[in-house]
């Protein structure tokens, strides 16, 4: 019998606390609270609609991006990533990494992100000028040095930085 391969499941989370200069992909700056449970469930009712196309693969790698996923509570993403291992066989060395942006975290989220399964995270630094970060960004300056002090203090073992 023929192994398959194995799948990576991209999962997308819409909402930004600002809409980035430079983004093209499907965001939206956010407008009041946002839905973790009903959105939660829409996901998973999309992937229930879905998971016939994978049986028989297991999921290496899981990205949760955005948009801001940092701004999905921590009891939604063990909510979220409970329900994709209920749909869906994950490899035991499995990679899910989520998405951060400075200031929509602290160290209990990031906390409960890990107790969720989220095992790597990619900080959205977009740029070391604090001059560009503080008048193009919705954060401060402060606040993307505290996001990566504070993911080190949580325990990643795995930190990326992004930048453009």
């Amino acid at each position: 019998m023929v192994k398959l391969p194995p799948l990576s499941l991209y999962i997308h989370i819409p909402w930004c606390v600002q809409k980035c200069p430079y983004c093209d992909f499907n965001s939206h700056a956010l407008k009041g609270e946002v839905p973790h449970d009903d959105y939660v469930q829409h996901l998973l009712c999309d992937l229930d609609n879905d998971v016939a196309y994978a049986q028989g693969r297991e999921v290496k790698t899981i990205f949760i991006g955005g948009g801001t996923p940092s701004l999905l509570s921590g009891p939604a993403m063990q909510t979220l990533l409970d329900g994709v291992r209920a749909r869906l066989p994950l490899a035991a060395d499995a990679e899910i990494t989520m998405e951060a942006n400075p200031g929509t975290v602290e160290a209990d989220r990031f906390v409960d992100y890990q107790r969720a399964g989220v095992n790597r995270i990619s900080i959205g630094v977009q740029s070391f000028s604090r001059r560009q970060a503080e008048t193009t960004w919705a954060y401060s300056w402060p606040a993307r040095s505290e996001t990566r002090g504070q993911s080190w203090r949580a325990g990643w073992g795995c930190v990326a930085l992004t930048s453009i």
